[in-house]
């Protein structure tokens, strides 16, 4: 039924990767260069100065992010396929923490070997820091496929009744 808590689940998960859009990941301050780490591309803050990165930079971070999006919206309407809901969760799970690792250490890496500073994922002067919504994703994520494998076995022990 599409009104199991697992549908609430997913659907917070595909407001969370919706969300990741209005919120930078992290910003990079150096003396020279100011950038701000977005899901869609580094924003650059210094006025007239070109970019140092291109989309493409960014382009993995996307896809992994509407992939998850897009995977996520598809599994609430799977609600009678369990199987397949529960092993398209555990792949947006995998693309999730993929996305995870990216942000944290491949693009940390980057930024560091370009600009010869760290970023900075938790902005102090922001209430709301982008870097917190993978993680919520992935937290609803895996609450959905908790509740997908929970209603399984509520159904095979009622099969097993019978």
């Amino acid at each position: 039924m599409i009104q199991r808590i697992q549908t609430v689940f997913l659907f917070l998960a595909f407001l969370a990767t919706v969300a990741i859009f209005f919120f930078p990941l992290a910003g990079i301050y150096g003396d020279l260069d100011a950038y701000k780490l977005f899901i869609y591309g580094f924003v650059n803050l210094v006025p007239g100065e070109a970019s140092l990165f291109s989309f493409m930079t960014t382009f993995p971070l996307l896809l992994l992010n509407l992939l998850v999006a897009v995977l996520s919206v598809i599994c609430i309407f799977l609600y009678k396929n369990r199987v397949r809901q529960a092993k398209l969760v555990r792949l947006a799970v995998l693309l999730e923490i993929i996305l995870i690792v990216l942000v944290l250490f491949v693009y940390a890496n980057i930024i560091e070997k370009n600009l010869h500073v760290s970023p900075v994922y938790i902005d102090t002067e922001r209430i709301i820091n982008g870097i917190y919504f993978p993680l919520i994703t992935l937290v609803f994520l895996v609450l959905a496929n908790w509740g997908i494998l929970r209603d399984e076995k509520l159904v095979r022990s009622a099969d097993r009744l019978r």
